[in-house]
């Protein structure tokens, strides 16, 4: 994991330190150091960041097409695992990003949804 995935991961982890942190990896309470976060990730790098990855893991981030397969269980998918539709005529176009190569283009559909 590099370093931009790493802070990526944390923030959807901890949701910007808003979640409890008895249910943070990093947390004092679980991290086996008896550490704050911020002291944990200074002095045990390579533990914070196998924290993160097994979290990442575990908790997968929720995709366009995971949204639209939760709606349409049964909707037929392309090889790419994308639907026949483009993501516009789905979600509207607000959510068609910059690099949208094609209507049935697997960087849309695979980008994580913002809650």
């Amino acid at each position: 994991m590099d370093a931009v995935e790493y802070l990526k991961q944390k923030n959807r982890m901890t949701k910007s330190c808003t979640i409890a942190c008895n249910t943070c990896p990093l947390a004092i309470e679980n991290n086996h150091r008896n550490l704050v976060c911020t002291n944990l990730e200074r002095c045990y790098i390579e533990e914070a960041v196998a924290a993160v990855e097994n979290w990442a893991k575990e908790h997968r981030a929720k995709t366009y097409v995971d949204v639209f397969l939760d709606k349409f269980p049964d909707a037929k998918l392309q090889k790419n695992y994308t639907p026949f539709s483009c993501i516009v005529y789905c979600f509207g176009e607000k959510v068609r990003p910059k690099d949208c190569e094609s209507c049935d283009c697997a960087y849309c559909w695979s980008r994580e949804v913002e809650e």
